[in-house]
Parts: structure tokens; C-alpha cells; sequence
């Protein structure tokens, strides 16, 4: 197995694994960052090293196959989100968010630019704009959970089929 499958492997053991914990733990939260104030104050740090245990592996998998910069930025800003976590703490707000805005536009970018995977980027908008609408009527809790979760599976995909690790899915 090389390095890209590691860290490949990786990424989706980190995502389901945290993911899940907090979804059987604690139920779908308001956001993937409001896990973060759930946690027991010993167990925060869990979100940080999700945050990197997503973000690393995605920046070696995604500049090895791109030579380029926006899967990079997203790697960055995710990574940022995990550096800031008490984003509902003035000191760290601004850095938390710039971090999940531009993890999502830049991983999308990456998704159009680097991959032409453009269906992707049509899928994502239009499953965040229904969950936004779904959301607005009250039919759906917790939208940016789901949207957030969207974002990261998009990532998963994208890299799993640059791969050739998901193509027996579909």
C-alpha cells in the first residue's frame, strides 16, 4: 500500500470515525464545530485532531495528484477550523469560520479545476440549496450539519475515484 492509500484510508477512517462517535454520543448536532462544545472539556481535542486527520491526508492526496494549490487552501482551512475550535469565542470566530468557508469553496474549486468533476459541484450546490430551503421551512433540522458532511463527503469521493479506490461503488 503507498502513501497516497494510507492516506487516503486514512481520511475516511477519521471522518466516519469521529462522525459517527458524536452522532451515536451526542445526535446530530447544529454543526460538525458545535461537537466540539459537546465534548467533555478532556475529550475537545478530539475535534482538532479530526479536523487534521481529515485536512492532512486530503493536502498530500490532492497536491500529489494536482500539483496545485486549491486542494491545498482547503486542507489549510479545515485545518484552521480545527486550530480555532471555540469558534463561539471572539478571539477565535473569525479564523474558525474563514477556515469552513474556505475549506468548502476551495475544496470545491479544486472539485471544478483540478478534477472536472463540475457534476460534483452541481450535486453539492444544489443538495446545500435544498437543505437550506428544507431548513428555512423548518422540514430539516441541523441544515449545516448536513451541508458540512455533504462538503467532506464531496472531498472523500473525489479523492477516493482520483484513486481508483471507489470506482466498484458505482
Amino acid at each position: 500500500m503507498n502513501y497516497l492509500d494510507v492516506s487516503f484510508w486514512t481520511m475516511l477512517t477519521v471522518f466516519v470515525s469521529y462522525v459517527s462517535f458524536i452522532w451515536i454520543k451526542y445526535g446530530v448536532q447544529r454543526s460538525i464545530s458545535d461537537s466540539y462544545y459537546r465534548l467533555p472539556k478532556n475529550l475537545q481535542p478530539l475535534f482538532t485532531l479530526f479536523c487534521w486527520g481529515f485536512a492532512f491526508p486530503a493536502i498530500i492526496i490532492g497536491v500529489d495528484l494536482t500539483d496545485n494549490f486549491l486542494m491545498f487552501l482547503a486542507g489549510a482551512g479545515i485545518c484552521f477550523v480545527g486550530a480555532a475550535a471555540q469558534f463561539k469565542e471572539e478571539l477565535t470566530k473569525g479564523v474558525h469560520m474563514i477556515g469552513a468557508y474556505g475549506g468548502v469553496l476551495f475544496s470545491q474549486l479544486a472539485i471544478a479545476i483540478n478534477f472536472h468533476m463540475y457534476y460534483m459541484n452541481v450535486i453539492f450546490i444544489l443538495l446545500a440549496i435544498l437543505f437550506e430551503v428544507l431548513g428555512y421551512y423548518k422540514i430539516m433540522k441541523n441544515k449545516i450539519w448536513w451541508q458540512e458532511i455533504l462538503a467532506f463527503l464531496s472531498i472523500c469521493y473525489v479523492l477516493g475515484i482520483q484513486l481508483h479506490k471507489l470506482e466498484y461503488l458505482f
